[in-house]
């Protein structure tokens, strides 16, 4: 099995986070909690705060209106161009996407993709919280391994960090993606 990172690695740039700032161009009341978001990234830095809880905070005011669905399909109207050419060029249907990223944000670039198989930050969208395992770095090959079972295998890793390691060192195959040129590390 071949899985992928998907921010900065398929996705040119951080998808969340531009899709936080598509929206709050169109409900502008959402700059409002910018100081809140401020506070947490700093807190984040200092390492007072976890990335967990650092995503249920910052995620907290895009969850509370009606419409989020809708604004996602018109962001991934918008921005399925940033998916990196390399990555089309590759592309199988039985791909793994595997991401810290919200999976309800993922679903619909991952059904334009035609890719079947999606690892992404599972949020309990009433109450904003993270399910564990959160997604992110060791928590990745957790959610993975309860996916498809302790005896399944990784194939090939790409990423674009080699914070991933966690990822990288269980792939038979390891790569780094740095500017859509794609890297083989081991």
């Amino acid at each position: 099995m071949r899985a992928f990172d998907f921010d900065q690695t398929i996705y040119k740039g951080y998808s969340y986070r531009d899709f936080c700032f598509f929206v709050t161009a169109r409900k502008p009341w959402l700059a409002l909690y910018l100081p809140v978001i401020i506070i947490i990234a700093l807190m984040k830095l200092c390492r007072l705060i976890s990335m967990k809880h650092t995503v249920e905070i910052i995620l907290f005011p895009y969850l509370r209106f009606k419409n989020i669905d809708k604004y996602i399909v018109k962001f991934w109207d918008k921005k399925e161009k940033r998916i990196q050419q390399w990555y089309k060029d590759v592309h199988h249907e039985d791909d793994l996407i595997i991401s810290a990223s919200p999976k309800f944000f993922l679903e619909e670039i991952c059904r334009r993709l035609g890719v079947k198989h999606l690892i992404a930050t599972e949020i309990d969208r009433k109450t904003g919280k993270v399910v564990d395992p959160y997604c992110y770095r060791d928590g990745k090959w957790k959610r993975f391994k309860a996916t498809f079972g302790e005896e399944a295998e990784l194939d090939e890793y790409y990423t674009d960090t080699l914070r991933d390691e966690f990822m990288l060192n269980k792939a038979k195959k390891g790569f780094f993606v740095k500017k859509g040129v794609v890297t083989q590390v081991h």
